[in-house]
């Protein structure tokens, strides 16, 4: 029932309730009145003995909008003043307006002048109220850098069923010690896709020159070809020195999603395994501490690619919404390394040699006790026992 009609029907009803006798009479029709509008008995009694006018109300006359007449030489005082609030444009209105008249710009008659003069502030703030400014004017400006290398870097990731020994992901940790005020250590971390042979490289801050220094340092040193660069879309990847190292060395570039952590998966597991449940959260940030990270990762590399075994998927099969997968039997990186047809005969026996001549536990207990005494240790002269001697190796990277 639309508002009209009830209000009809409530007119007709409460003049039924006026007329009416007796208290049953009353009683039978505030009955119908709650039964038909399904209002509460008392509301009900209210609007019969006060029933709504329905005479309807004529449309209000618009009234005439005042200082028309002046609006156009105001917008143009407000253009000419860079669209300034009416606080600031009041006091000025009527100067700023005869100036531009000087000028030629506008004309202005008595009935312009003296509506400018008795406009109020409050009026013009409501008049102004629905004008919109250009707003901040764009000066154009050269591509950012970091554009023009997104632009040359694929967004790609690795196939998760990729054999080629060389797919490299890359990745820095920070020890701010949850703070990133100030200069302090990151580790760079770099992992093989294939065979999850990683190698670690602390360094003081992440200056674009640095992290190039510190993956020449752990590529130079590289068992087997290297054949690309994964990395995520931070400033200290992203940048002309690594470009400029993957094209003259021949190495695919690619790059991760924007904040999709598991495109880079390989290199954070390892971050979290062999960096930070290793060296922890602290804060380094002298030289002593990054001599102690590296001393540490001298040992924690040979321990990890030799002596610590690991599955790799070899089989994914989806069944309703989980995924299934199958692994291999346990085998440390370095067993995939010289299993895989990436390395020649001489080089893939010295490897084995060195391999089987490490003592795990001896390992085991240097990296605790290098923990244990803390950076420290190295500044009040204590010196550590030297890590494993690598071979040699390929060099196909320097």
């Amino acid at each position: 029932m639309s508002l009209q009609s009830r209000r009809e029907y409530l007119t007709s009803m409460g003049e039924r309730y006026a007329k009416a006798k007796t208290k049953s009479q009353k009683s039978q029709i505030i009955d119908e009145v709650v039964t038909t509008l399904g209002y509460a008995r008392k509301h009900a009694i209210t609007v019969l003995r006060h029933p709504p006018n329905t005479t309807a109300r004529r449309p209000a006359k618009p009234r005439k909008r005042k200082y028309e007449a002046a609006m156009s030489v105001i917008q143009l005082v407000w253009d000419a003043l860079d669209y300034p609030c009416a606080e600031r444009l009041h006091p000025v209105l009527l100067s700023t307006a005869e100036q531009l008249a000087a000028h030629g710009e506008l004309i202005l008659t008595d009935e312009v002048r003296s509506q400018l003069a008795q406009i109020s502030r409050a009026t013009l703030a409501r008049r102004m109220a629905s004008w919109r400014s250009p707003g901040t004017k764009k000066v154009p400006t050269a591509t950012r850098a970091i554009s023009k290398i997104r632009a040359e870097v694929p967004v790609d990731t690795y196939r998760w069923n990729e054999q080629r020994p060389g797919a490299l992901e890359i990745d820095l940790v920070e020890h701010n010690g949850g703070s990133s005020i100030g200069h302090f250590a990151y580790t760079l971390s770099v992992v093989d896709f294939v065979t999850g042979y990683s190698r670690r490289q602390a360094v003081l801050g992440r200056s674009q020159k640095a992290v190039l220094e510190a993956l020449q340092h752990i590529l130079a040193q590289w068992l087997g070809p290297v054949w690309g660069l994964h990395t995520d879309n931070s400033s200290e990847f992203l940048n002309n020195h690594i470009l400029r190292f993957t094209k003259t060395h021949g190495l695919q570039f690619t790059r991760s999603r924007p904040y999709k952590k598991n495109d880079n998966a390989h290199v954070e597991q390892k971050n979290r395994v062999l960096v930070r449940e290793v060296v922890g959260y602290e804060r380094y940030d002298t030289p002593q501490h990054v001599q102690w990270l590296n001393t540490i990762y001298a040992w924690l590399d040979a321990y990890a690619n030799a002596c610590l075994p690991g599955r790799k998927t070899i089989h994914k099969q989806r069944r309703g919404s989980k995924v299934h997968k199958t692994f291999d039997t346990a085998r440390t990186p370095l067993q995939r390394l010289l299993e895989s047809s990436v390395l020649d005969e001489p080089t893939r026996r010295a490897w084995a040699s060195w391999a089987a001549s490490l003592n795990p536990l001896q390992i085991h207990r240097q990296l605790e006790t290098l923990l244990r005494l803390g950076p420290d240790a190295l500044a009040t002269g204590t010196q550590p026992q030297p890590a494993p001697q690598l071979p040699w190796v390929q060099g196909d990277i320097v």
